[in-house]
C-alpha cells in the first residue's frame, strides 16, 4: 500500500508550499463551482487550501494510513477510503481532481479508462475532471539516478529515483534506531495523445497546460489537463 510505511514523513518528505498554492489556483483558474471530489488526496495539503478557498471537498485515498495522518491534523475534513483506480460514489460533483502525477501511479491503460469513466460518472453536467501527469522528459531527466540524502527529525533517509523503459522506480529508505523503514513506488508515463484520446472517448472535451498555465504541449515535467464532461 502506497506510502503506508513512510505515512508519518510524508509531510517532510514532500511538502512544497509554492506548488500547493499553484494546485489551487489552478483549481480556482478552471473552476468556480464549488463540490470538489479529491483522488488520491495524500495527507490533505492541497484539499485544505481549497477549502480555505470556500470549496466543498471530498478527499479519497487508497492509503488508510494517509487519511489518518490528513484527520490527525485537519479533523473536519470529510475523507473516505477509495480506489481512483474504479469507484463507484452515490454523489454528484462539479470538479473532480487528481494532482501530483498521482495518476501515474495508475499501471494499465484499463486502470486509468476506468478512473476517466467513474470520474464522469460522479461528474455533474459540464463538470470537469483536473489532472496531471509526468511528462516523456521526466524519463530523460531520471535515466541517471536521481539520489536525494539527508534527516527528518533526526533520522537519516534516503530517496532515490531511476527510469527504465516508460517506468519510473522510487526507493524511499528511513535509517530508525530500531529498523529501516522501506518503500518501493512505481509509476507509468504514458503518452499524452493515448490519454487525450481515452478521454474524448469516454466524452470528454479538453485542454492541455504545460507546467500548471502554459497552453499546450511542451517541454516541462507535468502536463496538466482540463476535461469538461459533455
Amino acid at each position: 500500500m502506497i506510502y503506508n510505511n513512510l505515512s508519518n514523513y510524508y509531510d517532510d518528505l514532500v511538502k512544497d508550499e509554492q506548488a500547493t498554492l499553484q494546485w489551487v489556483k489552478f483549481v480556482k483558474k478552471h473552476t468556480d463551482k464549488k463540490k470538489i471530489l479529491e483522488l488520491a488526496c495524500g495527507s490533505g495539503e492541497i484539499t485544505n487550501k481549497l477549502i480555505l478557498e470556500g470549496f466543498d471537498v471530498l478527499a479519497t485515498d487508497l492509503s488508510e494510513n494517509m487519511l489518518e495522518k490528513l484527520n490527525e491534523k485537519y479533523p473536519n475534513i470529510n475523507t473516505r477510503l477509495m480506489d481512483m483506480a474504479s469507484f463507484n460514489i452515490n454523489e454528484k460533483f462539479d470538479t473532480v481532481i487528481c494532482f501530483c502525477d498521482s495518476i501515474n501511479y495508475l499501471q494499465t491503460l484499463d486502470e486509468i479508462k476506468n478512473m476517466f469513466i467513474s470520474s464522469y460518472n460522479a461528474l455533474n453536467e459540464n463538470g470537469k475532471l483536473l489532472f496531471d501527469m509526468h511528462t516523456e522528459y521526466r524519463l530523460e531527466e531520471f535515466s541517471e539516478e536521481f539520489l536525494e540524502e539527508g534527516f527528518i527529525d533526526n533520522i537519516p533517509y534516503q530517496w532515490s529515483i531511476i527510469s527504465e523503459d516508460d517506468l519510473i522506480y522510487h526507493h524511499f529508505a528511513f535509517y530508525t534506531k530500531d529498523v529501516i523503514l522501506e518503500e518501493y513506488h512505481v509509476q507509468k508515463v504514458y503518452d499524452l495523445d493515448i490519454i487525450l484520446n481515452l478521454l474524448k472517448e469516454i466524452g470528454y472535451k479538453y485542454k492541455v497546460y504545460t507546467d500548471f498555465n502554459i497552453e499546450g504541449k511542451y517541454e516541462g515535467e507535468k502536463y496538466f489537463i482540463v476535461g469538461e464532461k459533455i
